[in-house]
């Protein structure tokens, strides 16, 4: 009679132990310093913002506009070319404004699209083509690559175009 839940008890012990034990769950300095509340807010905004996918040679970091995530800047874009007016974290209607219509355009999953119950907005990237200045990459639109922000500046004066 008393054998099921204790069996219950020594399982829901193990999965406990067993979660403590994975890296990044130790709350040690970050929650002693900043107080848990900040620490739990900081672990939930990084978790959320899009992160460029593999640092690229040649690239560099640079923060958005508004400061909120970022971006990356492969290549030096000219003073005077068009990507040379554009800002990480920009809109996509923004660019298009700026700049005008890319040559070509394609719109991708990122692995995030396949997590179940992950509904942040680094699911779906859209990348765009201008020729002979380079691959503009954007976050956070939907499948159809509306209303996304500017996450990514590819400088390659050899572009065709076309994906």
């Amino acid at each position: 009679m008393f054998r099921r839940p204790r069996l219950a008890l020594l399982a829901a012990a193990l999965l406990l132990a067993a979660c403590a034990n994975q890296p990044g769950t130790t709350a040690s300095s970050s929650t002693a310093s900043n107080g848990g509340k900040a620490a739990a807010a900081n672990g939930k905004a990084a978790a959320q913002q899009p992160q460029p996918d593999a640092p690229t040679p040649g690239g560099r970091k640079v923060m958005s506009k508004d400061g909120t995530f970022e971006g990356e800047i492969v290549g030096t874009p000219a003073k005077k070319s068009k990507f040379g007016k554009l800002q990480i974290g920009m809109s996509q209607r923004q660019v298009d404004d700026l700049i005008g219509t890319p040559s070509d355009t394609k719109t991708y999953t990122t692995g995030k699209a396949w997590v179940p119950f992950y509904f942040g907005k680094d699911a779906y990237r859209f990348e765009t083509y201008y020729k002979k200045e380079g691959r503009l990459t954007f976050v956070g639109g939907g499948v159809t690559g509306t209303s996304g922000k500017l996450l990514r500046i590819t400088v390659d004066t050899k572009e065709d175009g076309y994906q």
